[in-house]
């Protein structure tokens, strides 16, 4: 048994391997549950989560029990003015400060974990079986990823680092400064559909199709850039040297080249990240002083984290008519807005700043790996550069309700900043 215990404090053998032996060997359930428990203590690392037991026909959901039973808080709104204010508290399951963000146009595909990091201190290590992709707010320190102790990589990071430990994973994080990190992750969709916290949390799958412990998993080079983009950014006609980035880490996004989108707006530029092979995919996309994006429309579960610059952003439902709408809402913005569109609802973004504004948009489907259930997801996506009177999802400027561009006129007047779009004259009705 010594032995056996030494192979598994020091990752020789994992958890279920572990259990299975003890068990075959005449151990108890209850006592190979304790010892697992006490190792994984003893690591740094929470205990089995077999206890999380959801309630049935709750009008709950397995994800919103969960953030219940997790002791801090819970963030549910429409749009976050900025996630870096947000009241944190002592996150037991991390080990550091933490709160929940499920904004309601997730409609239970995704959601955030914001936490905090003081100089020095580092998390608990954890793993789960959802994709997370983490973008540092601020600060920096550094990551340590493994499937055992034996094979670690560790990676750092700064503020505007973007970064995906690979599914399943153990990863620990450790703070050199103050950090405060923000993860996007898959969670209520996995857990809803499997409402059971002990797989998630606690299963030793290893996936080796996605993460090998490859060398230079976590460093960015030539070879991470694709000569191609997912539908849902670029028409067929657009060509660039590269639209895509993948990898595991994104050292600073401000330093990724931005490529030519016309399809998406005027002046637009965009760039597509799908890191360590999930099926999560972010997109960072920056439009001129003076202009604003095509209105368009998707499935649920893109959350919007604003860069930089001011501006605002209009949702309406039904309609394509911006003033004809049975509801519309406007939400400004300026760094560390945090918003999303929900399912179906036509949203516009306007730059009323004086510097190119920039965003950051994480979904829980992609380009490289996507989805059509689940509200239309990467389906509907894909249909954003088709006009509505074609079977699309996309309002283009000459056919958009001349509300939106005198709205977007008369704010430009109040911030002295010019109009920069194509065209002179304010989109007649047709």
């Amino acid at each position: 048994m010594r032995q056996l215990l030494a192979k598994l404090l020091n990752g020789g053998i994992n958890r279920r391997d572990f259990a299975r032996r003890m068990l075959l060997a005449g151990f108890g359930a209850v006592t190979v549950e304790s010892i697992l428990d006490t190792v994984a203590v003893a690591q740094g690392q929470p205990a089995s989560t077999h206890e999380m037991k959801f309630e049935p026909f709750s009008e709950h959901t397995a994800f919103e029990q969960w953030c219940a039973g997790e002791g801090i808080p819970v963030y549910t709104q429409f749009s976050i003015p900025d996630v870096r204010k947000l009241e944190l508290k002592p996150w037991k399951r991390l080990g550091t400060s933490g709160a929940i963000v499920n904004l309601t146009g997730n409609e239970a595909t995704d959601a955030t974990f914001i936490f905090e990091l003081q100089a020095g201190a580092r998390t608990h290590a954890h793993r789960y079986m959802f994709e997370e992709t983490i973008f540092v707010l601020d600060g920096e320190g550094e990551t340590t990823v493994w499937y055992d102790r034996n094979h670690q990589q560790t990676f750092k990071w700064q503020k505007n680092s973007l970064f995906s430990p690979p599914l399943n994973v153990w990863r620990q994080h450790q703070a050199k400064s103050m950090a405060k990190l923000l993860s996007f992750h898959d969670l209520p969709i996995v857990l809803d559909l499997l409402h059971n916290a002990d797989f998630v949390f606690s299963n030793d799958f290893v996936f080796r199709d996605r993460y090998n412990n490859q060398p230079g998993y976590f460093v960015l080079n030539p070879e991470k850039f694709a000569h191609y983009g997912s539908a849902a950014g670029f028409s067929e006609n657009e060509k660039g040297e590269a639209r895509m980035v993948e990898g595991g880490l994104i050292p600073d996004i401000n330093n990724l080249k931005m490529y030519e989108a016309k399809k998406r707006g005027a002046r637009n530029k965009t760039v597509e990240v799908v890191l360590s092979d999930n099926t999560m995919q972010t997109h960072i996309s920056e439009f001129e002083v003076g202009t604003y994006k095509r209105a368009h429309r998707h499935g649920p579960g893109s959350q919007i984290l604003s860069l930089n610059s001011i501006g605002y952003t209009l949702a309406w439902k039904g309609s394509p008519k911006y003033s004809e709408a049975r509801e519309n809402i406007r939400v400004d913005w300026t760094e560390g807005a945090m918003f999303t569109p929900p399912d179906r609802w036509y949203h516009q973004h306007f730059n009323i700043g004086d510097t190119p504004a920039r965003y950051m948009a994480t979904s829980w489907i992609g380009g490289k790996f996507w989805a059509k259930g689940l509200g239309g997801g990467g389906r509907t996506h894909r249909l954003n550069l088709v006009k509505y009177q074609d079977g699309g999802n996309m309002i283009d400027y000459s056919d958009e309700d001349p509300t939106v561009r005198s709205m977007f006129e008369e704010e430009l007047k109040k911030h002295g900043i010019p109009l920069r779009m194509p065209g002179e004259k304010t989109p007649k009705n047709e």
